[in-house]
Parts: structure tokens; C-alpha cells; sequence
């Protein structure tokens, strides 16, 4: 059967469709592997992912948004997977349209940054784009403490490249108004809640480890950290800065010894810079702080890798600012907005911004549910400390954030909890 009742494609379907589609010749013996069968993978379970070959070693990727309003769950206690429908959680195809075009725009404002795009088939949901299997998800190369020193150049100018591209420091109020219309994708607010209103740091709603009850009230009751999070949430939905994606973990990045790509940017939109920044620097953070309940490596192992992730956080904001100033400095007689910038100024707002945002998404990965891979792969019993040290980091950082003027203050921060 190629499609099953609901209209989504079957395994056994892939390879016929393909073919129809001459994405692979009529004869090719073709292999098809879906990738929810293979643990490290992927991350998520809205789309169904397939990776196609044959024998010619030829290869795609193929992901078909799911037809229902149902997803998947995954149970990180009892290591299982779970149907479910629920009516607040319908897909709309206008999510895939603005990930097509996101990933397009972003590769041609840095070359390669994100996979390419060889079949678009809207009537059936379905997306072919180049195969990244030789690449790894960065969040697992980074707890089997393997590191790429290549990778902060290229995200962090790519932060750069696409904040000043898809602003008004480039585009004129008009054009960026445009562009902002054709951007426009409904599962832009997804995340909202997850980040701002069902955070363990708002309400008692998400269940935690065992110990975390008296920390976690520091949040919940405090006025200062509630106010932030409200205006961290107004900001998210209101301030449409430039093209982010919004969920850019370290699951979303994908890694090789010589190569960094960008994937889904299923929920990207207009907005603050900031959330990507915060997202990204929050999972090197849970890493960071994972290793504090992780036995089996060596002291001096952690230690060692623990200064690799504080390098490399400071790499990836060194180099934004670097290539942001560069940027600046080549077009400043083009526009009167960058010849009255105060670059310095911006800089650090939008630094204070991204770790104030830093907070709000190590708080979202520490839930029992939605606990991000870092902690999961520790034993229960050793998630506490962890867990109290992220719940620290977030209460320093959104309280406190304006008085972060240096990267290398949050990295001291980071020092501080050994």
C-alpha cells in the first residue's frame, strides 16, 4: 500500500513516489529507512522522515508533514512513543511553505548553512532535500564530548549575515514589510507556551526531579523573574527584528569535522535575533552543567570539556560581533540607520537580551517532560544537581542581565558553579 488511510506515505510508498517523481530513475534499487527508527537520528515526531539510496550512492532526504492533528510523544522515563490526538495541535502547510523558504533565504545569505532543496510537493506535504546522514545532530556529539572547533566561525557569522540581511539595518521600512508578509508562518507562536507560560519558572504545572521544589519557588514567586518573563514573551511575539528560527537548539544543528548545517526551521518567522541566541547558547549551557552529574568520565575529562563549551560560547559571540561590525563598517555610507548607529550600544543590548533568553530556554529543558538529551542520558538520580545549577544560571541571567555587558561575564557566571 503506498499511502495509508489518513493520506501519509508508506515506507513501501516512498520508493514508488520518488520514482514517479524521476527523483531517482525508474529502475533504482532503492533502500528506504525511517529515520523515527533510529534513535539518534532525529529529534521530534510532527513529520515523517525518510532516508532514500541506491545502490549508485545517491541519496535523499524525505519529510512529509503528518495529515492529522495528532503527534507523537516521546515518554523519556519509559523510553516509548506515543500517538496522540489532540485538537490544540493542528499542522498547517503554511509551516512547511515558510520552512522551504527559510532554508532557501538563509543559504543565500550564507552559502550552505542549510540543506538543499530539490522537490516541494504541496498537495501531498511532502519535502526532498539533500541527505546531511554523514552529519551528526550537534546535541549528541557533544555529550559523547566530541568537539568541532570550526563550528562558532560559521554560526556565528551566519548570525551576523542574516540579523543585518533581514533588517532594517539593510532593508528599507518598505521592503522589509514585504519580506516580513511573505515570511509570515502560522506556527511562528508554537513555542510561546512551552517557553513562557507552562515554564517550570511560571507554574508548578511541569513535574521535576525530586529536590527541586525550593529552587523552583524562587522563580514562580518571584515578581522580578514573572515581569521578565512577560516581557521577554511581548518581545518574542511583537518585535519582528529579522528571519529566526526560533528552535534553534543543538538538535536543529547538524555536524560534521567540516561541515555546520541549520535544519528545520519548521517554526521560523519575524523576530528577535535574541530567541535564536538564547536557544542556542541555553543548550551549550545544559551541556554544560550536565557534566556536574555525569560519573563516568574522568575530573579531568569534564574539566577539559567543560573549558571547550565555555571556549566555545565565547567564540560564537566574539565572532557575531566581529562579523556584525565588518557588515556595519562596509555599508555605513549607504544608509543614514548605520551611520547613527552606536554599534556598541546594540551589541550589548542584544547580548543582554540573548542571555536573559538564555535563561528562559535552559528552564524549558528541565522539566520531566521536554527534558532536553543532555540530562536524559543521566541517571535519574543524578539530574538534581544539574538541574538546581540551570535553575540558578536562569534566575541570574533574567534578573540580572543588564548588568552583563561582556560575554566573557556570563562565562564567568558558568565558571563560578564549579
Amino acid at each position: 500500500m503506498t499511502y495509508d488511510s489518513y493520506g501519509n506515505l508508506t515506507v513501501a510508498g516512498v520508493a514508488s513516489y520518488l520514482k514517479e517523481k524521476k527523483v531517482f530513475p525508474a529502475d533504482a534499487d532503492l533502500s528506504v529507512v525511517d529515520l523515527h527508527a533510529v534513535k539518534e537520528s532525529i529529534e521530534g515526531f510532527v513529520n515523517l522522515i525518510y532516508h532514500v539510496y541506491d545502490q549508485s550512492g545517491k541519496s535523499v532526504i524525505m519529510k512529509q508533514m503528518l495529515s492529522l492533528p495528532r503527534f507523537r510523544i516521546e515518554d523519556e522515563k519509559n523510553n516509548t512513543v506515543e500517538e496522540t490526538n489532540d485538537e490544540g495541535w493542528i499542522l498547517d502547510l503554511g509551516r512547511m511553505r515558510s520552512e522551504i523558504a527559510t532554508l532557501i533565504f538563509w543559504n543565500s545569505v550564507y552559502p550552505g548553512i542549510s540543506p538543499e532543496i530539490y522537490l516541494f510537493d504541496e498537495p501531498n506535504r511532502i519535502i526532498v532535500m539533500e541527505d546531511l546522514m554523514d552529519l551528526s545532530l550537534l546535541r549528541f556529539e557533544l555529550c559523547r564530548m566530541v568537539k568541532h572547533g570550526h563550528f562558532t566561525a560559521k554560526i556565528g557569522a551566519f548570525f551576523a549575515r542574516n540579523l543585518f540581511f533581514s533588517s532594517n539595518l539593510h532593508l528599507t521600512n518598505y521592503k522589509k514589510s514585504e519580506v516580513e508578509r511573505f515570511f509570515i508562518n502560522p506556527e511562528y507562536t508554537a513555542l510561546a507556551p512551552f517557553l513562557f507560560r507552562e515554564s517550570i519558572g511560571v507554574s508548578w504545572e511541569r513535574e521535576m526531579v525530586s529536590g527541586t521544589d525550593e529552587k523552583r519557588a524562587l522563580l514562580v514567586d518571584d515578581p522580578q523573574i514573572q515581569a521578565e518573563f512577560k516581557r521577554l514573551e511581548n518581545k518574542f511575539l511583537h518585535d519582528k527584528e529579522c528571519l529566526i528560527h526560533t528552535d534553534l537548539h543543538s538538535s536543529n544543528i547538524m555536524i560534521s569535522f567540516d561541515d555546520v548545517r541549520i535544519i528545520d526551521g519548521e517554526f521560523a518567522g519575524f523576530g528577535p535575533l535574541a530567541q535564536d541566541f538564547g536557544r542556542l547558547t541555553g543548550s551549550l549551557t545544559l551541556n554544560y552543567i550536565s557534566w556536574f552529574g555525569d560519573e563516568s568520565p574522568t575530573a579531568t575529562e569534564k574539566a577539559d570539556f567543560q573549558a571547550y563549551l565555555l571556549t566555545t560560547i565565547t567564540d560564537l559571540y566574539r565572532t557575531f560581533h566581529n562579523e556584525f561590525r565588518q557588515l556595519v563598517e562596509a555599508r555605513r555610507d549607504e544608509s543614514y540607520s548605520l551611520k547613527s548607529l552606536d554599534v556598541d550600544a546594540y551589541l550589548i543590548d542584544q547580548l543582554q537580551n540573548a542571555l536573559s533568553y538564555t535563561g528562559v530556554n535552559v528552564l524549558s529543558r528541565l522539566s520531566n517532560r521536554g527534558i532536553c538529551y543532555d540530562l536524559l542520558r543521566l541517571p535519574e538520580s543524578k539530574r538534581l544537581l544539574p538541574c538546581l545549577l540551570g535553575m540558578d544560571i536562569a534566575r541570574e541571567v533574567m534578573r540580572n542581565h543588564k548588568n552583563y555587558t561582556s560575554i566573557n561575564d556570563y562565562i564567568q557566571l558558568l565558571k563560578n558553579l564549579a
